[in-house]
């Protein structure tokens, strides 16, 4: 009917939820908050992405919602979904939390009854790794259908294949294979067996949703209904046949498969497919508010007709935190949070413990090349610290006029200076400060005589401290507890005068910024300095432990965790590698590439938070030391920039010729067992364990390199990452070093040289004016602590063509251009990339559904194509709101690491696999993240890829005796790949070389070179 061809149609333009919002994407990386408006029936269109249908924002329900999650890494997109359909805040718990649905009910409270329905309306089953068969996997799932016959249940996928178990069905392998990320269209009959007597209590699942829509399914195993089956309780209601794409490894099968089903007398439905997944679409919102309309109704009894319950009415309060659109301004109804982590207190009258200071040094009043960039000035003054970090945006350096190629598919060249926001700042600096701290944590991977957290301090002497815990408990501690959070930040300006009054150098002024107000202008980072290092892949043991307890499980103590036994076996983890290592930072540098200003950033304590003991540190940590500082480190980058021309002229000499010599790389597992591993994963696909696993492997090599007289051996690894910064430059660059200035042993020895693309997290202020938050015109503009958070997660890899024979053969430039450009392309179109991208975007969805604000999680970049030195990837963006005042980045860290994108999903089980599958190996920072936690609550982290860890070993010759004219390094690269149901073992297996080519490359130009110009020299001399 010309009805339904139009909701076909409605539909098809429709590829994207109401959390899928194309929007400027610069504005929202800088933090400003274009969001999503919490709407009903939002359809994109494909050409415009605006919204096109409004929804009553008033019609919320009156219900109480249990969520149960059977560990699943896409239930908080179901909670985020349904979260905007009611008035009370959603219960979720795990299904193994409880020992049995009568222990459950008992910890709601003193007075509790089995009678559920004093608690809850409905109930909603998550989807989850496993099979309905298996007790561990299920937990309380299947007591619970059984114990609530007439309480409205929804079952997602595993939820949906439990109702079928229970009621008799056999659970069984699909007929075309396990099916991850892909899209089928859904055809459906409510109507059929239709007791008309009870129609106005029977949930219409598919209630204004036209015949064949598309949806995403993620599922190894399907509920079988055979064709004469007529005496069976439940009965299918919606069906499949096959796959949209066209794929080469799956099973083309034209038997119809049950995608939903409903119990006859029971009010009990499951869905197959997930109508969670950002693919599925506003259909998916539009099944899960159907079911949440009837369960009220049902609630009711069924005679009355149905009506939206306003949000705010009689008293109740709104717990969910609602994003409304009101004309053009975002409005925010305040919330009580509702997030699983909300640990901050806020009290506006307790002073912070520190001050931060930031002086500007503008390009503009010195002459054009009197500034030096950042490599000129971190060599000079951190090169040769034993403990330094420069976060680098080595993408951000000024492409000359010639060089047109993109960067991305959404950066346009029309500009002189082609930056975009995750490549225009670089942050430098060392643990030279007074307040200065270093702190190492080694995790249950390490031997456990070497477990524990470390932290040195500057702070009068230097100390050592011993805590039980875990890194992500100390940063909690210090930011939160010990009040490190600032509000404020004072800009000084110097007028070349001195200030005898305060001991410095020169006059100044000072003007003070409100991190959290209209005025914040001045600066266009985010920045204040804190904490800088990196958390290893195997903090991932610490971080479902938080996760656990806020779903009704028990957490894990520092102590239990300590002297557990290792997961990695402490063989086979270098002891020199911390899981984790941060330096708190007092005194430090950021570069800006787009403006070419320098600003220094200096920490003090706050004098009012000086007494007793302390105070006698307030000499060196006072006001005055940290302002002379800034006037002296401005002082040597003007004069650094003054001379550059110099310091360039003279570093232009020929480099030695030089022919590189491969470097061996040794796999920690062979391609023979690589490709069993692969095997592996996909059994544990097939049974429904896992949707995607990243299997990786260590490569590893043993570098003997010319000694230098002049430098000390940690200074060595610096020489790499300058040339990987040439060769492979990338927006999430970083080169650390951790290196013992004494004698303690078990401490950290290690250099990280990364070149790595993407984005794991980061949390920016969001520019949300007074106004916007509800006040009145005549309030102050000091505004609550609001944040953007973003992710930016990479699945797809391909190899750009940069000619024939890696352009040793001239070849016509268009040439060249087209078929890299038809590379980028056939990327863009794989439909094996696009359902490994559409994976962990719904993971990153869920991860942040923990914690931001409902409504606010959303995607305004999906399956974009950006293209780096060496490779196309295909590149999504996640984002979501965080509300400051209960929520801080620690809480964000802990519900999303490690990033998906080095996991696969379910997470937690699919970790659990690969612990298995990579024989206990320690990845190290290789997976896990770096970057920074500022002392304003902003954060910025990356994913560690394309990069090499340097340990220094023993410097022994062939005859095994010492060698003292060289050095002797352990390399170690990470690399590996997604492994779904359409992967092919030998593609797995290259795509891992691809992707450490050009660092193991740039490490044995960097052998030879060393090399050569130790001969060169040794014969001049």
């Amino acid at each position: 009917s010309p009805a339904t061809t139009k909701l076909q149609d409605k539909y098809r333009q429709s590829k994207t939820t109401r959390w899928y919002v194309h929007d400027d994407d610069t504005k929202t990386a800088d933090g400003e908050a274009i969001l999503s408006p919490s709407k009903r029936n939002v359809i994109m269109n494909k050409e415009q992405n605006q919204p096109s249908i409004d929804y009553n924002s008033e019609a919320k329900l009156d219900l109480k919602i249990l969520l149960i999650d059977n560990h699943d890494s896409y239930t908080y997109n179901l909670y985020q979904y349904i979260s905007t359909m009611t008035i009370h805040p959603v219960k979720v718990i795990m299904n193994d939390a409880y020992s049995s649905w009568e222990e459950f009910i008992a910890s709601l409270g003193p007075n509790s009854t089995a009678a559920s329905l004093d608690h809850f309306d409905c109930i909603i089953l998550s989807p989850g790794p496993g099979k309905p068969s298996r007790p561990t996997d299920m937990g309380i799932v299947l007591e619970t259908i059984r114990r609530n016959a007439n309480m409205p249940i929804l079952g997602v996928c595993l939820g949906h294949q439990a109702l079928g178990y229970v009621y008799g069905k056999e659970v069984k392998l699909s007929p075309c294979g396990p099916v991850h990320g892909l899209m089928s269209a859904v055809s459906f009959d409510e109507n059929e067996n239709l007791d008309q007597s009870k129609q106005d209590i029977v949930c219409q699942l598919f209630h204004d949703l036209p015949q064949d829509f598309d949806v995403v399914r993620y599922h190894s195993l399907v509920v079988d209904f055979p064709e004469s089956d007529d005496d069976s309780e439940i009965e299918p209601i919606a069906w499949c046949n096959g796959l949209k794409e066209k794929t080469e490894s799956a099973i083309h099968s034209n038997e119809k498969i049950c995608m939903a089903l409903r119990h006859k007398r029971y009010p009990h439905y499951g869905v197959q497919f997930h109508p969670e997944s950002i693919g599925t679409g506003e259909a998916g919102y539009q099944i899960l508010r159907n079911f949440c309309e009837f369960a009220h109704q049902y609630k009711r009894g069924g005679n009355q007709k149905l009506e939206g319950i306003p949000s705010k009415q009689n008293g109740d309060v709104d717990t969910h935190g609602e994003f409304v659109l009101n004309g053009d301004h975002l409005m925010i109804n305040e919330p009580e949070s509702v997030n699983a982590f909300q640990t901050i207190n806020n009290d506006s009258s307790t002073p912070s413990a520190y001050r931060v200071f930031i002086h500007k040094i503008d390009k503009e009043e010195h002459d054009t090349s009197s500034l030096p960039l950042p490599k000129q000035v971190f060599e000079a003054l951190y090169g040769s610290r034993p403990n330094s970090f420069w976060l680098d945006s080595s993408t951000g350096e000024t492409r000359s006029s010639k060089d047109d190629t993109p960067r991305s598919d959404d950066v346009s060249g029309d500009e002189g200076c082609p930056i975009t926001s995750n490549s225009r700042f670089s942050i430098m600096g060392s643990n030279d400060g007074p307040l200065s701290r270093k702190i190492e944590y080694f995790g249950r991977e390490h031997d456990s005589k070497q477990r524990g957290l470390r932290v040195s301090s500057k702070l009068g002497e230097e100390e050592e401290v011993m805590l039980d815990g875990d890194i992500l408990t100390y940063l909690r501690l210090k930011l939160v507890e010990d009040r490190e959070f600032v509000d404020k930040a004072d800009m000084v300006t110097f007028d070349g005068s001195f200030n005898e009054k305060n001991g410095v150098d020169a006059e100044y002024t000072l003007s003070t910024i409100d991190e959290f107000s209209q005025a914040d202008v001045q600066l266009p980072f985010d920045y204040r300095g804190g904490y800088v290092g990196y958390l290893g892949y195997e903090v991932g043991h610490d971080t479902p432990c938080r996760i656990f307890e806020k779903e009704g499980g028990f957490g894990c103590d520092a102590e239990s965790m300590l002297n557990a036994e290792a997961s990695a076996s402490s063989d086979t983890t270098n002891p020199n590698i911390p899981t984790a290592a941060f330096l708190f930072v007092d005194r430090s540098l950021l570069y800006d590439h787009q403006t070419g200003d320098w600003y220094i950033i200096g920490v003090s304590q706050n004098k009012c938070e000086l007494v007793g003991a302390e105070a006698d540190y307030s000499a060196a940590t006072n006001v005055g030391d940290t302002i002379s500082w800034m006037n002296n480190m401005k002082s040597k980058i003007e004069s650094m920039g003054q001379n550059a021309m110099a310091i360039n002229a003279m570093k232009s000499t020929t480099k030695a010729k030089c022919e590189a010599n491969d470097i061996t790389f040794f796999p920690n597992r062979s391609k023979a067992q690589y490709q069993m591993d692969i095997s592996r994963s996909h059994e544990e696909i097939r049974n429904g364990e896992s949707y995607e696993l990243c299997v990786t492997n260590q490569l590893e090599a043993e570098l003997k390199l010319p000694k230098q007289s002049s430098k000390a051996s940690h200074e060595t690894p610096f020489e790499l990452y300058k040339l990987l910064r040439e060769k492979n430059p990338a927006p999430f660059s970083a080169f650390m070093s951790f290196y013992e200035e004494g004698s303690r042993e078990m401490s950290a020895s290690l250099s990280i040289c990364c070149s790595s693309p993407e984005r794991f997290l980061s949390v920016k202020k969001a520019q949300v004016t007074a106004e916007d938050n509800g006040a009145s015109h005549d309030q102050s503009p000091s505004l609550k602590r609001q944040f953007v958070v973003e992710s930016k997660p990479i699945k797809g890899t391909a190899a750009r063509y940069t000619g024939s024979d890696n352009g040793l053969v001239d070849e016509p430039e268009e040439l060249v251009k087209r078929l890299d450009s038809e590379i980028a392309q056939k990327l863009k179109e794989s439909v094996k990339d696009r359902a490994e991208n559409l994976m962990i975007v719904d993971l990153l969805r869920n991860d942040l559904g923990r914690v931001c604000q409902v409504g606010s999680v959303h995607v305004p970049k999906l399956m974009h194509i950006e293209s780096f030195a060496t490779v196309h990837q295909m590149v999504s963006t996640v984002r979501g709101m965080l509300d400051g005042d209960t929520t801080h980045a620690i809480d964000v860290i802990e519900a999303c690491f490690p990033g998906g994108s080095m996991t696969g999903a379910p997470k937690q089980r699919t970790m659990e696999i690969l612990d298995e599958i990579e024989q206990g190996v320690s990845r190290g920072p290789y997976s896990g993240c770096l970057g920074y936690i500022s002392l304003n609550g902003c954060m910025d982290m990356n994913i560690v890829i394309r990069s090499a860890v340097l340990t220094p070993s023993d410097n022994n010759s062939a005859d095994g005796e010492t060698d003292d004219n060289m050095e002797t390094w352990k390399a170690s690269i990470g690399c590996g790949g997604a492994i779904t149901a359409l992967s092919d073992s030998d593609d797995e297996y290259e795509e891992m070389l691809l992707k450490s080519r050009v660092v193991r490359r740039t490490i044995s130009d960097w052998v030879a070179e060393s090399t050569a110009e130790h001969t060169q020299q040794h014969e001049a001399d």
